[in-house]
């Protein structure tokens, strides 16, 4: 099957569309079909590259709006492609659109992958969400054979989802079982970083304003709840952009930047000791712009149990007490007293983790692929 798969970025960029992209593409290859990612070039330079097997066309970014790349060769790119089937990625209208577009033009199927809902992250972008939502959404959504959700709670929750659930299936996003596992030593970065014996709360995300949602302001607020306790935990900040001054500044105010470590961004080798160096994985995010979270799966994968917030997809990924605990989100005194209570408790830290890594063996990206191409030979066969 020759696969055209499209979207924003891919590796080096970091994000958790990004990491689905590379992972999903890398495993249909070994699959045996012939996979071509279409993406913009940042950070890198315009050009044809060959990845893992995989074909990656890096088109020129002509701007970014509301943090979508604009790529003016996008259109005649794949209107050349020589496909069986195009997937999509979204939150990118202009890619979803494009794509559907050539999808009708060329007659053939496509299927768009819809990580979230797109965050209205200031009052001028709700209006565009609500603009996008009302205009243009209806124009590009029905082309689509199958709409992928990566979990089932946003399935059922996003408004725009329950609009076209009959073409809605459910394939959850997947972790590198090798790559993250229990068995990766923490004694590496826990020397480096000096960390001694202190409990570790961990944070992966990108520190950027279109991720503040992510929750780590409500993070660092909890930790400061904590700053008073016997033992308060070391919290562990991994993830650069223009926003890390604004939470040093925050840790500053608050009392404790002698607890939080910014490592900023880290060598994607030694990303996996960093979870294994740490107790406890967090992820407060704050509303449903969270589609599934992803460091949950790695931090799993690697022993580690994660607590996350009760948004988006994240309880379609944590059951709480199995292999993480839950708290309702933007509540810096729940998460406190949570991450508290956790680290007071290494038989349930330990069990949890025990139970994490089973639950990450069944979304290993080998059977998220497989699970892929069926969703391909259905759309195939519908059209």
């Amino acid at each position: 099957m020759r696969i055209t798969i499209v979207n924003s970025f891919f590796p080096p960029w970091r994000g958790g569309a990004e990491t689905y992209v590379y992972n999903l593409s890398k495993h249909l290859q070994k699959r045996g079909h012939q996979v071509t990612v279409i993406c913009s070039s940042p950070p890198l330079n315009p050009g044809v590259h060959r990845v893992n097997g995989v074909t990656v066309k890096r088109l020129t970014m002509l701007a970014r709006i509301y943090g979508t790349p604009v790529m003016p060769e996008l259109a005649w790119t794949l209107a050349r492609e020589k496909a069986d089937i195009i997937h999509a990625n979204f939150p990118s209208p202009y890619i979803a659109f494009l794509s559907s577009a050539m999808s009708r033009f060329r007659k053939i199927p496509a299927v768009l992958t819809w990580h979230n809902d797109l965050p209205p992250v200031t009052t001028a972008a709700r209006i565009l969400v609500l603009s996008h939502d009302r205009l243009v959404l209806p124009f590009y959504l029905p082309q689509f054979s199958f709409i992928i959700a990566t979990s089932e709670t946003y399935a059922i929750s996003s408004p725009i989802l329950s609009l076209a659930k009959n073409r809605v299936v459910v394939v959850r996003n997947g972790v590198d079982t090798v790559r993250f596992n229990p068995k990766v030593h923490p004694d590496e970065i826990r020397s480096r970083l000096n960390l001694g014996e202190s409990k570790v709360v961990l944070f992966v995300g990108a520190l950027t304003r279109w991720h503040r949602y992510k929750g780590l302001d409500v993070l660092i607020k909890s930790i400061a709840l904590l700053k008073n306790a016997p033992s308060t935990p070391r919290l562990l900040v991994v993830g650069g952009g223009e926003l890390l001054a604004e939470y040093v500044r925050l840790t500053s105010e608050l009392g404790i930047r002698d607890r939080v470590i910014f490592a900023e961004n880290v060598p994607d080798d030694d990303l996996p000791k960093y979870y294994a160096c740490s107790d406890l994985l967090a992820q407060p995010s704050k509303d449903r712009s969270e589609g599934f979270g992803l460091t949950i799966l790695e931090a799993n994968a690697t022993g580690k149990p994660a607590v996350g917030t009760t948004v988006g997809g994240i309880p379609s990924v944590i059951r709480d007490g199995y292999n993480g605990l839950l708290v309702p989100p933007n509540n810096p005194k729940a998460l406190a007293d949570t991450i508290r209570k956790a680290m007071a408790d290494d038989g349930l830290l330990k069990q949890m983790g025990k139970n994490g890594r089973v639950f990450a063996e069944q979304h290993d990206w080998s059977i998220v692929a497989e699970q892929t191409e069926n969703v391909y030979k259905r759309a195939l066969a519908a059209h």
